[in-house]
Order: C-alpha cells, then structure tokens, then sequence
C-alpha cells in the first residue's frame, strides 16, 4: 500500500520519477505508466496530479526555469553596485551547475524538444529574453556609475547569456564547472576583458 504523503511531496516524487524517465527515453517513448512504476505509484495517481504526461513535463520545464527567475528577481531587488550584482549573479550559476547531484540533462532534453514544440520554444524564449533584458539593465546600471566600460548593454547581455548556456549544457555532459579558476580569473577576465590596458 502506498504510503499517504502531502501534495506538494507526492507531486515532486512524481516529478523526481518523470525527470528520470523522459532523460532516459526521451519525450515522445516516454509513457505515464513508466513514470508511475519509476514512482512506486499506480498510473491512476499520477493522473490524479496530473492530467497529462505533457503537463508533467511541462512542471519540469517550470522547475527548470525557476532557477533562472529566482537568480534574476534576486538581481532585481538587490541595491548594491553593479559590479558586486555581476559577481554574485555569476557566482550562483557557478555553484549551482558544480552543486547539482546529477547532471541537468533535463535541460538539453527541453532544449532538443523546443526545436520542434512552438510553445515549448516560445518559453524558453521568453526566459532567455528576461535574462538578457535583466543583465543588461546590470550593465547599464555599471555604466552609469562608471564602473563598466561604455558597451552596448544588450550585446553584453547576450554575451553572458550564452557562457550561462554553456556552463548548462557542459553540466549536462557530466563536465562540472571548475569554480576555482572560472569564479576568480574568469569573472576577472569578464569584466576587465582580455586584453591588457595598454593594448587597448
């Protein structure tokens, strides 16, 4: 008999179950009563969470872009200058992708599905939008204090937003940040640039 657990516990242990599945078989040879047997639970109880195996994916698509709303909102509410925002918005990502248990191979498996799915592509575009337009208000904020060099703002943005990409899809493979090196040189080289002052 299964043992009765809170919503929000039976959801994530669905969720948990869901995540496995659709990274082994991929969306479409997923089916909900593999989810269920991953989950130890009858197929009638994930549908009793959840209508759908879509939804049940579209809740990791959620959990997954959570990350990068809450980072963001932190972003937002913080008052400190923006060289210190720079910092600690690069340092999260750092410690997340090197703290994650397993891989974030989810993550490459929405990427591969939005190629195809209109409204799959549609959210994590507008995620990838948020994160450019908040970094790049960041950047401009830096360039108001005079602390950033006088660069477009949105190209800067958009920069960053493809190293963040990069650290995501190189987790995916089983490749974990070297926080070490990229937290010191590597933020260093970000916003110094590469070249000496001098050669400028």
């Amino acid at each position: 008999m299964t043992r009765h657990l809170p919503e929000t516990e039976r959801r994530a242990q669905i969720l948990r179950a869901a995540r496995a599945i659709f990274i082994e078989r991929g969306y479409l040879e997923a089916r909900v009563e593999d989810i269920a047997k991953r989950a130890g639970l009858s197929k009638g109880a994930v549908y009793f969470y959840f209508t759908s195996k879509r939804e049940v994916f579209d809740a990791l698509v959620d959990e997954e872009l959570a990350v990068t709303a809450s980072f963001l909102a932190e972003a937002e509410r913080d008052e400190r200058p923006a060289t210190i925002k720079m910092i600690d918005l690069g340092r999260k990502y750092l410690d997340y992708f090197a703290g994650l248990k397993t891989p974030p191979r989810f993550f490459l498996l929405m990427s591969e599905l939005a190629i195809r799915d209109e409204e799959l592509r549609r959210r994590v575009t507008a995620v990838h939008d948020q994160f450019v337009a908040a970094t790049a208000r960041v950047v401009a904020q830096g360039i108001a204090e005079g602390a950033f060099r006088d660069l477009d703002p949105r190209a800067v943005a958009l920069f960053l937003k493809a190293f963040i990409d990069g650290l995501a899809g190189q987790s995916a493979v089983g490749m974990r940040p070297d926080v070490e090196r990229l937290g010191s040189d590597g933020i260093r080289m970000l916003l110094t640039g590469l070249l000496a002052t001098e050669s400028r």
